[in-house]
């Protein structure tokens, strides 16, 4: 099974490339999905949240759960708070997104997408032999995120923008770019030809399931495992 590993920059149009794979029967385990199923109330990484981060007044009124714009505006300007942020959530949605893949190769998928904003930033790629970025031309993307979000400040467009990892950056540490500053027809052109050019052979694909299987099976366990210990912790704690 082939894992490629999804990123981009703000506004460069990753979703509308992983929108394509999912249109065309490749499974993409989603990290923003991840993210928000990990803090569901009651789940441990949103009783951690509550512990650091309970008194800023987080919660959505008369409800439990988050209010993940004002969580966003907190940590958008606070560095400190952003690291403890992720301490918080990235080990939860790793682990949820090692049992989507490893739930995918069982069914001995050719292809796995892992969409993963942050791909580079919390060193995923270490893991990867195969991550794609889908890039634009800054002004394009510039245009594109105003449009998107209803901005007319390019100031706070650009400070948007600048508060990722440089675009040109993550381009040169992907073994793939995509250029998407053309239209929605002509990135859709860009991803068939590079599907055809990273389809698997389907025998490579049933030699590792053989080999792998076993080791697989294993971690899947343990990673079921450790979800109930999590479970039955926060539990008696409550």
């Amino acid at each position: 099974m082939l894992i490629l590993g999804l990123t981009g920059g703000i506004a460069t149009g990753k979703t509308s490339a992983s929108e394509y794979f999912k249109k065309h029967g490749i499974p993409v385990v989603d990290a923003d999905q991840l993210a928000r199923l990990v803090v569901e109330p009651g789940k441990p990484a949103y009783n951690l949240i509550l512990k650091y981060f309970g008194h800023l007044n987080i919660l959505e009124n008369n409800s439990q759960n988050l209010d993940r714009k004002r969580l966003g505006e907190i940590i958008f300007t606070n560095e400190q708070m952003r690291k403890q942020l992720n301490k918080c959530t990235h080990g939860y949605i790793r682990r949820e997104a090692f049992k989507q893949l490893i739930e995918h190769f069982f069914q001995l998928q050719p292809i796995v997408i892992w969409d993963v904003p942050l791909l580079f930033e919390v060193g995923l790629n270490r893991y990867l032999s195969n991550t794609l970025v889908i890039s634009c031309d800054q002004t394009i993307q510039l245009d594109r995120l105003k449009q998107r979000d209803n901005m007319n400040d390019d100031q706070q467009a650009l400070q948007r923008i600048n508060a990722q990892m440089n675009l040109e950056e993550k381009c040169r540490l992907a073994r793939y770019v995509i250029d998407n500053s053309g239209t929605k027809d002509v990135l859709h052109k860009e991803l068939q030809e590079f599907l055809i050019t990273i389809q698997p052979n389907k025998l490579n694909t049933i030699a590792w399931f053989v080999v792998l299987v076993i080791p697989v099976t294993i971690t899947y366990g343990i990673l079921r495992i450790w979800d109930c210990y999590d479970h039955i912790k926060y539990r008696n704690r409550s």
